[in-house]
């Protein structure tokens, strides 16, 4: 396979077999020449490495993703969902570990959790579970709650650090950016560039060699993550990376689709449909398709706007029937907060089996906020100045449109379950049939119970409709006009620009941090228990992704804005929170003008 082709060693390198034991395989010559062969063949090959040392079967894609890892300084893995971005990882960082001794590769994500999982599960577990020469060369795995590292035989580490500013102090020989759209570029940029460091080779510090540049090792950096929007700084990152590409430099990017992972056995056509199924169309694209989305210009929200608003991590979960029925407390339901208010926002929809026509239904919490200061120029006195409420999306449900009996029980299951105090109503077109429901006693068979009748609190004329003693006044009705959605529109959009309303963290993150806490979840046996847990998270997704692609437009004669969607796509999610906003602004207002007993301060432009 190879030839004794000695004339690129040097005599220092040729006579290393005369300063080794006699028994040591080494010390022969011919042995020391192959030696030199195999280390530069596999470090030029780092894929028939990990494929004929540490015995990994590999794909061709894999093949090219290591080799293309090894040979540049800058690689860029756009990879869909399922298409092995961890495994992948795992492999190369025990390759270039084991093959360049002292080694210092760094792994950071933007949770620690995301990247301890390429240690724990895919090193510690699966590769070492695989291969025997893997375990030889690994000394020890440190794995506790402050320190993951891998500690190889010749020097070499793998260490897990958080993308963020506690893991400074840091050196490393190749960073692995792990989920990299999720880092922040600042962090990435102050804190996790500056730990590269040129390998630490005791040959560099010979005189022969001291002045040889083309012997120092770039630092290697790789960045793996699924698709995204293009107006992330990842869409430039990319475009950036594949220019310097096509000049020559050593950079490179790879994107693969599901395709691959159907190709390959990785997962199985219904599993990718059922996945379909789940998904809307923009976060399939995102995750499977592996597109990078472009915002249409004409939007009037921005992802951005909402991914910095992504901070809730508790989901709220209705009871389930069973629970219901056997009087089990809701193991998933929030303790309300001193002052707090708690709303069920209603989007309505009417046409049985119309696939843009959901009915939603948002449980939003509205917590008080303020800050407390002490006046100038009187001891001790304190104010507290009022800051409005924090609004929380903590759940979301989609129902298809047309049985208004359904929708109306629907509304008052949510409604208990959820502690909740108001009910935003969406009174348009058959939105009047649902609130002639709620106004009545209505029995609940699935449930076998009774609700006490609804009135309207905002509108004369609705409240007179139905009638009934004893009925409970917390409908807040919504009849829009042209102007009312105009201002809608406006108060959504300076509550996501204000950062005052929390979304549920996205599908991901909620997969490695949220979902496997809960044992419901670890344990279930059937898809629809596992979709019960997802359904928060995966309509947050939906909701910012049909967001992102209402487009807008100002009327010249009045001022307004008008937004609208754009042919299939939906803004029923988007209508149930900013109808819930608009009625926590009005909230606001009663809560900012109460100054018995404090100070206030409103910064509304």
């Amino acid at each position: 396979m190879m030839t004794n082709n000695i004339s690129v060693l040097d005599n220092n390198q040729l006579d290393i077999y005369n300063h080794v034991s006699e028994n040591h395989w080494l010390s022969n010559k011919d042995n020391l020449i192959k030696f030199y062969e195999w280390n530069t063949f596999f470090r030029r090959n780092i894929n028939r490495y990990a494929e004929l040392y540490f015995g990994f079967g590999l794909y061709p894609y894999q093949h090219l993703e290591l080799y293309e890892m090894n040979k540049n300084s800058t690689t860029c893995i756009i990879g869909s969902r399922a298409s092995a971005k961890s495994y992948i990882v795992a492999i190369y960082a025990c390759c270039k570990a084991s093959l360049y001794p002292n080694s210092k590769i760094v792994i950071a994500s933007g949770t620690k959790g995301q990247s301890k999982l390429i240690v724990t599960e895919k090193i510690k577990i699966e590769l070492m579970g695989d291969s025997p020469n893997l375990r030889r060369e690994i000394l020890n795995i440190k794995d506790n709650q402050n320190d993951i590292v891998v500690y190889f035989r010749n020097g070499s580490t793998i260490k897990v650090v958080p993308a963020s500013d506690s893991a400074r102090g840091n050196r490393s020989t190749c960073v692995v950016y792990e989920e990299f759209r999720m880092i922040d570029k600042f962090i990435i940029d102050s804190v996790l560039s500056p730990f590269q460091i040129i390998r630490p080779v005791p040959y560099l510090k010979k005189d022969e060699y001291k002045n040889n540049k083309s012997l120092i090792e770039e630092p290697t950096d790789l960045y793996i993550s699924s698709a995204w929007y293009t107006s992330h700084w990842m869409g430039a990152f990319i475009k950036e990376t594949l220019k310097e590409a096509e000049c020559g430099k050593p950079s490179c990017v790879i994107a693969t689709d599901y395709s691959i992972t159907l190709k390959h056995n990785i997962k199985s056509y219904n599993q990718i449909l059922k996945d379909y199924k789940k998904f809307d169309p923009m976060t399939w694209a995102i995750e499977y398709e592996n597109q990078m989305i472009s915002e249409n210009t004409s939007a009037y929200f921005t992802y951005k706007m909402f991914t910095d608003n992504q901070k809730l991590k508790k989901p709220f979960y209705p009871r389930t029937t069973i629970d219901v029925i056997s009087k089990k407390k809701n193991p998933y339901a929030l303790p309300k907060q001193n002052g707090e208010i708690r709303i069920v926002s209603c989007d309505m929809a009417f046409v049985e089996n119309k696939k843009n026509d959901n009915s939603i239904f948002s449980c939003i919490r509205l917590i008080p906020e303020s800050i407390t200061y002490t006046s100038q120029g009187t001891e001790g006195s304190k104010k507290e100045i009022k800051q409005g409420y924090r609004r929380m999306v903590s759940y979301l449900e989609a129902i298809q449109g047309g049985d208004t009996v359904k929708q109306a029980i629907r509304i008052k299951q949510l409604y208990e379950d959820f502690d909740a105090d108001f009910c935003v109503l969406d009174t348009r077109n058959g939105g009047m049939n649902v609130y002639d429901l709620l106004a009545k006693v209505m029995y609940d068979e699935e449930r076998d119970k009774e609700y006490v009748p609804w009135c309207c609190m905002n509108d004369d004329g609705i409240a007179a409709r139905i009638k009934t003693s004893g009925a409970l006044q917390n409908v807040f009705a919504i009849n829009a006009s042209q102007k009312l959605n105009s201002d809608i529109a406006q108060e959504f959009r300076y509550a996501l620009s204000d950062n005052k309303i929390d979304f549920l963290i996205n599908y991901n993150e909620a997969k490695e941090e949220i979902l496997p806490k809960i044992s419901d979840y670890v344990h279930a046996e059937d898809v629809d228990t596992e979709i019960f847990f997802e359904r928060p998270f995966l309509e947050t997704q939906e909701l910012i992704s049909e967001s992102v692609n209402l487009v807008y437009e100002k009327k010249e004669q009045t001022g307004l804005t008008v937004i609208s969607e754009q042919g299939a796509n939906r803004k029923d999610r988007y209508t149930s929170i900013s109808y819930g906003n608009h009625f926590a602004s009005l909230l606001e207002q009663d809560l900012l003008s109460d100054n018995s007993d404090y100070d206030y301060v409103c910064d509304y432009s």
